[in-house]
């Protein structure tokens, strides 16, 4: 905690030093968002329609308004912040309220940039996978998930705690595999700039169950929840002629709340690489032994995942296809497999205007007994979405 102190105290020290007294126009506020509406229609195991998912077809519509603030110093500092405001008529797919999905301030220097609040964290902006250029609502990180029951028996996502999910169906670390509950737990984030195609980043989470206000703040004993998390990574970018090359090496380490888990220590590697609009590329990520209870039973217990994917964009078009595989040891010590295909396609009608079609065929096995039983399925999706 002392080193993230000292490094939130250096950064801000810098900022004070090289403002000085002067001070440039008023920072420029500017409003945008995006406006999303499909239709989706699922095909499951009978024993796995239920709930929610008893109705085959179903409407959604996603909605934000992100307002930016942006200012900077007659030195040079950039300062401002980060408001995305959900703007639904409910709390969205992830249940995270009808309040505001990230808001946070930053600060820019030549010695990198500083994020202070609910946000995504460095392990997550920094990696690359298959579902980077995933087309669509995002292939195997997309919206499919929406519509598809991928716990055992009748439990429907989103599910609490990560370790009670039983499956991982996105590629993801830990900390952003749940995303209604700690994905923008309330943080700290410094990033370098980016020399020679390389910028590194790292965050810093006192409290996963924390979320914003003082109404938001969790005891210190939360089950399968962690504290006192680090996590970041190395991502490079680069072009060679026609070629580019994207890859990254990012990583998490945490202290399980209520000392009933594994500590919190997985990783992830990727890479891309892309050719006159071709791009293929994969991930690696494992989550080693993370969320799984903390007994001798356990100890052959692990989880991990990985992904594959091709694209190819050709004017306003473009077409992707990718695949997740996964193996996650439950809480109660199940193996859980996890396998998805997912191919989608998008055209851009005019700017911000992009109607879309995506399909997911997904399989999931379980060895827990009386869990409903495996289940497979397809999702279609249809639906434009408005980005402004």
């Amino acid at each position: 905690m002392n080193k993230i102190l000292l490094a939130t105290s250096a950064l801000v020290g810098a900022v004070s030093l090289y403002a000085g007294a002067a001070m440039a126009a008023g920072p420029e506020v500017t409003v945008g968002g995006f406006l999303n509406f499909q239709v989706g229609h699922s095909s499951q195991k009978d024993s796995y329609e239920t709930g929610n998912y008893s109705r085959k077809t179903h409407f959604l519509n996603d909605t934000e308004i992100h307002v930016k603030v942006d200012g900077k110093t007659d030195n040079g500092i950039g300062y401002g912040g980060v408001i995305e405001l959900n703007a639904d008529v409910t709390e969205d797919g992830d249940s995270d309220g009808v309040n505001a999905d990230k808001t946070f301030l930053f600060v820019d220097t030549a010695w990198g940039r500083g994020e202070f609040g609910n946000m995504s964290g460095a392990e997550h902006i920094l990696k690359v996978d298959a579902s980077t250029f995933a087309r669509a609502t995002g292939g195997i990180d997309g919206d499919w998930y929406y519509y598809a029951n991928v716990q055992p028996g009748t439990n429907a996502y989103p599910f609490s705690g990560v370790a009670d999910g039983n499956y991982i169906i996105h590629p993801d670390l830990p900390s952003q595999h749940e995303k209604s509950d700690t994905e923008d737990a309330t943080k700290i984030s410094y990033y370098t700039p980016r020399i020679a195609g390389f910028q590194a980043g790292v965050s810093y989470t006192n409290d996963q169950g924390d979320a914003g206000t003082a109404a938001g703040f969790s005891a210190n004993d939360d089950s399968f929840q962690y504290h006192n998390v680090w996590s970041g990574g190395v991502n490079y970018t680069g072009q060679f002629s026609d070629v580019g090359v994207a890859a990254s090496l990012t990583g998490e380490t945490g202290k399980d709340e209520n000392n009933d888990t594994r500590s919190l220590k997985a990783w992830a590697a990727g890479a891309n690489v892309s050719y006159m609009g071709f791009t293929v590329g994969g991930s690696y990520g494992d989550w080693n032994k993370s969320q799984i209870v903390d007994a001798p039973a356990f100890n052959g217990l692990d989880a991990n995942y990985w992904t594959l994917g091709g694209a190819y964009a050709f004017g306003p078009a473009a077409v992707s296809v990718t695949y997740l595989d996964s193996e996650y040891a439950d809480s109660a010590g199940f193996n859980n497999n996890f396998q998805n295909l997912v191919l989608g396609a998008d055209y851009q009608l005019a700017p911000g205007f992009v109607p879309y079609v995506e399909v997911s065929f997904f399989n999931t096995k379980t060895d827990a007994n009386g869990a409903g039983g495996d289940n497979d399925g397809s999702v279609w999706l249809a639906g434009t979405e408005l980005t402004f």
